[in-house]
Formats: C-alpha cells, structure tokens, sequence
C-alpha cells in the first residue's frame, strides 16, 4: 500500500486568512475601545482626587482666614471699643459723614477711624498678609468705629452680612461675601466678617476684612496636569469663573460646558422635581466629560471655542453659603493620548497585514497557474510508446 502524502494548498490557506482578518480587527479594536474607557474612568477618578485635595486646601485657605478674624474678635481692645456707648445720627448726618469719608477731607473724621489705637492694632493685619486689603470694625448699629485705611462704607445697617451676623443665634459663624470687583477698580475682592461677643455671648458688633481674591490662585496654581490639566474655582449657581490660570474669564465668563457639568453634578432625575417623581438617585460619580463646546466667529463660522475635556469636581461643603465648586480638568485628547497612539499603530499594523497577505496571495495565484515546463519542447510526445505515437499519427 503507497504512503499517503499530504500538501499545503496555499489557496486554502490564503481563503481562511482573508476570513480571519476581519474577525481578528473586530476583535482588537473592541479590546482597544475597552482600554480607552478603563484609561478615561481612571484619569477622570485621578482628576476628581486632585478636586477633593484641592478643595481641602482651599477650606484651609478661608478657614487660616477665619481664625485670623476670629482671634482679633476676641482681642480686648476691640470688645471694649464696641461696648462703649455710641452717639446716634440722623439719616442726614450720616449721608453727610458718608461723603465726607468718600472725599478724604475731614481730617478730624478720618483721625478718629484711621488714628485711634485700635486702627494700630488693624495696620499690621496688612502689612504681614498684603492679600488683606481693609479690616474694619463695625458696632451694632453697623457703623465703622475703626479701620485700617480708608475705603467702602462707613455704615453697613444695611448691608446682607451684617444683617446676617445681627440674626445669628447659637454658635458664632463666619459670614463669607460673593467675590466681586468694586466699581473703578480692577482687583476683586471677598468679603469676610465674624461677629464679636462677649463673655456673656451678647453681641457686640463685627469684624470685617476684605480680601484679595487673586489670594485664592495661590491655592489653585499648583495643580498642574501635563500640559493642559489645571484646577479652577467657578461658582455653582451659574458657573460664573471666579479663579483660573485664564484671567481673562474671572467674573466675566462660565466655565465653557457649564450646562453639562451641572446635570453630572444633579444626575439623575435632576433636581428636586425629578426626585419626587423618580425617587432619589445613587451617588454620583465626580468626573465628567464635556464635550467640545462649539461657537461662531465674526465671520459666522462654526469654531471650537473650547476642546472636549474630562473635569473633576467637588463642591465646597465646609464653608457656609458660597456655594463654590473646585474644578480641575484636563483636555481629552491629552487624556486619552496613550490609546489614540496605540490605535493609530494598529491601524498601520492592519493596514501592512492585508497589504502582505494580498501580494502573497497574488505572487502564489501566479505560481499555481504557471506549467511546469515549457509548452514548446513537447517532452511528453518524445516519452510516448511507439503503438500510442501510430494510434495519434492516424
């Protein structure tokens, strides 16, 4: 019995490489679009750590502040300052002192705020922090007894900080104002003030300073992310920018996106209305991705005014009534860097695949039709028997 031979037809092989191919691209670019998602859920989680440390850092900025305020509440001076009888004055007269401290004309008025010993005690407070622009003392009827230079008013009745340290019951708390830019001036400040007591807890009066808030930057400024990734503070009603490497957008402009962050920030159902139908969400994830955020141009043309990041975010919850949100973000394609490059060597890698296997399959398709031998010698009419070469010949 012969022994079975067996031969590799290339054919074949070549049909079931061209069937594999796009099963095993499939395949690859599903695994490369898993790696992608885990690759975004860990920077975004990355991101959201660098937030809660930032924000952290930031409660401890105000909170240094606080204590500040907080001693000088409790200093002698000024607690005998303020329980000392006041005169009051009319709504006339106090227009007129208004405007007299406006003016910086009454020397006898501004020796008695900017002179006394308890103005002494005030000055230093500026001149160890230069971020503390004005200290004030301020007595229950809201008028300044002493300051630290001249600038703002001169009564406060009115004002929502002291109102809110007037109806205080309980615990003293800091009372921290909206950042703002006074009219005229390019600095913008935040407002802080905290109510003096006495031993018996009987309210005398409060102090107030006026801050910096480029002061708050300095928290801010470390956070580096390569090359796009930074931390910005906005605001969380309508998120307004109110400190950022991008100084051209404090207080003037949101955050780019802001819309899309809110309802990640909400989730799902938003807001209470959503809750009462839906019933209270899960917790929330502290990352987000923004999505380009799209304008137009003087010319009308549709332009990318901001690239699609991923933004972590945490809400200041430690200080009362602010309502600021800590933001760090990083561009998405920096982000996501490592994948794209990856893909695109695969694509290229794909691409010199089926570029070989069809030269291969081409160089043997021509092999396979080739004969042999050449057709002119005839070999196999001179190997014939001479009884097959007469049946031919008739």
């Amino acid at each position: 019995m012969a022994k079975q031979r067996y031969t590799l037809d290339t054919r074949v092989l070549t049909a079931f490489f061209f069937a594999a191919m796009p099963f095993v691209a499939f395949g690859s670019f599903i695994v490369v679009n898993q790696a992608k998602n885990q690759l975004r859920e860990s920077v975004g989680v990355s991101l959201e750590q660098r937030a809660v440390q930032t924000k952290l850092a930031l409660e401890q900025y105000v909170g240094e502040q606080v204590v500040q305020l907080r001693v000088l509440a409790m200093d002698p001076d000024v607690q005998r300052t303020l329980e000392a009888p006041t005169r009051p004055v009319t709504e006339a007269e106090a227009r007129r002192i208004e405007q007299a401290w406006a003016s910086g004309k009454d020397a006898k008025l501004n020796a008695s705020l900017l002179e006394s010993p308890l103005a002494a005690r005030l000055k230093p407070l500026g001149l160890v922090r230069p971020s503390v622009k004005q200290v004030q003392i301020v007595d229950t009827s809201g008028r300044v007894v002493a300051a630290s230079n001249r600038g703002g008013r001169l009564f406060h009745a009115e004002s929502d900080w002291f109102k809110d340290l007037a109806a205080q019951l309980g615990e003293p708390e800091v009372h921290l104002g909206q950042l703002y830019r006074a009219p005229g001036s390019s600095v913008n400040l935040l407002e802080v003030a905290f109510p003096v007591r006495n031993r018996d807890d009987v309210w005398l009066g409060a102090v107030r300073a006026l801050l910096d808030a480029s002061d708050l930057y300095t928290v801010l400024a470390p956070v580096r992310i390569g090359r796009t990734g930074h931390a910005s503070l906005i605001r969380a009603s309508d998120g307004m920018v109110l400190a950022s490497d991008e100084s051209e957008r404090i207080l003037k402009v949101p955050l780019p996106g802001f819309d899309s962050l809110r309802n990640a920030m909400e989730g799902f159902p938003i807001g209470e209305s959503g809750q009462q139908i839906f019933g209270r969400s899960g917790p929330h994830r502290g990352y987000w991705t923004i999505p380009d955020v799209k304008g137009k141009d003087d010319a009308g043309r549709e332009v990318v005014v901001e690239p699609a990041r991923l933004v972590g975010f945490s809400p200041i919850d430690q200080i009362p009534d602010v309502g600021w949100i800590v933001t760090v973000q990083q561009d998405l394609s920096e982000a996501l860097a490592p994948i794209e490059s990856v893909t695109r060597y695969l694509w290229f890698h794909f691409i010199g695949v089926f570029a070989t296997v069809i030269l291969l399959a081409l160089y043997f398709s021509f092999k396979l039709e080739r004969p042999v031998m050449e057709e002119a010698l005839h070999l196999h009419e001179e190997h014939l028997p001479a009884g097959m070469k007469k049946s031919t010949e008739s």
